[in-house]
């Protein structure tokens, strides 16, 4: 299998027999990785028809709840916490400062809308809302909201938005959730207003956490996730559909050293252990996480956040006009 972003070849990386959150068996989950971007895919993709069944989740974070465990922070945590938020310089997806860059009234889109809560902070800013998400218990629970949020994915938008034009389109961890990550972006760009933006967070395969962690990474997730971009992955993809680059962002840092992260790492790790998978697992224990805090304390964003976001817009010179 090649890559289908730079088309280079790609080799077996990650491991993984089991669906973390389900505590099942699953053939979707074991990832392959690009010898040139460094992009990762699931060996396996699932069908359409299939997607659904990945979401059928007791907790899930764009259903209103948390799969994570309550870990009462000893001090040592309280310590290594602190630490971490004061060597924490992220730069998060600002609202506000979005909704600054934006005319009155603007049309936004969020494609993965989850639970919506960029649709909220949005729409309580006075701009035009609309969401599209594939899982009928988000769209349902957006709903109690007083959101719209119309079922499709972004390889295949609703045919209501045929036609139309946003001046912001948001994709927010959704683009690794995509069965074809390269159209999703082909059509983002067919539904941008000619002077529109879009942004676009993945979790960063790139990261040190990640690398360390791997299977065992909250920001694994497969098979929910079946896409692993790190910076170059995501930039040549966007750069390759004819988008040209207005801001970067990276985000998560404090919260991997926070004893509810570790601890739910810790049951990702016992569950592969239960089912004689441990093999090339690392479980996160107090001391890897102060080892992995001083190696990414003042590291390179790209290394040190679990997330990283591009703000882009049309490049008019590529794309022709």
């Amino acid at each position: 299998m090649n890559c289908p972003i730079c088309d280079q070849a790609t080799h077996a990386w990650i491991d993984m027999p089991i669906d973390a959150k389900k505590d099942a068996p699953t053939l979707f989950a074991d990832v392959l990785r690009c010898e040139g971007c460094g992009l990762g895919m699931a060996t396996r993709m699932p069908k359409a028809e299939e997607v659904a069944d990945l979401y059928d989740l007791t907790s899930y974070y764009t259903h209103g709840s948390s799969h994570m465990p309550t870990v009462r922070p000893r001090l040592l945590d309280r310590v290594l916490t602190r630490l971490a938020w004061q060597v924490d310089h992220a730069r998060p997806f600002d609202v506000d400062a979005m909704a600054r860059r934006l005319s009155p009234g603007a049309r936004v889109l969020d494609i993965g809308s989850g639970d919506g809560e960029l649709l909220e902070l949005f729409r309580d800013r006075g701009f035009d809302v609309l969401g599209v998400d594939p899982d009928a218990r988000s769209r349902e629970y957006c709903a109690t909201k007083g959101l719209t949020v119309l079922p499709g994915t972004a390889e295949h938008p609703p045919e209501a938005l045929e036609g139309q034009a946003f001046d912001l389109i948001i994709m927010s961890h959704s683009l690794e959730h995509c069965l074809d990550p390269v159209r999703a972006i082909q059509r983002i760009g067919a539904l941008l207003s000619p002077r529109g933006l879009a942004y676009v967070e993945v979790p960063n395969a790139g990261c040190r956490h990640f690398e360390t962690f791997r299977q065992c990474s909250e920001m694994f997730d497969a098979p929910r996730h079946l896409w692993f971009f790190n910076q170059s992955a995501l930039l040549q993809l966007t750069r390759r559909q004819g988008f040209r680059v207005a801001q970067s962002y990276h985000n998560g840092f404090t919260r991997l050293f926070s004893p509810s992260w570790r601890g739910w790492e810790c049951e990702i790790y016992d569950r592969l252990a239960r089912r004689g998978f441990r093999k090339g697992a690392v479980r996160h224990s107090w001391l890897r996480s102060l080892l992995l805090l001083a190696q990414t304390a003042f590291a390179r964003p790209d290394r040190k956040y679990d997330s990283i976001g591009l703000l882009i817009s049309r490049d008019r010179q590529l794309a022709g006009g």
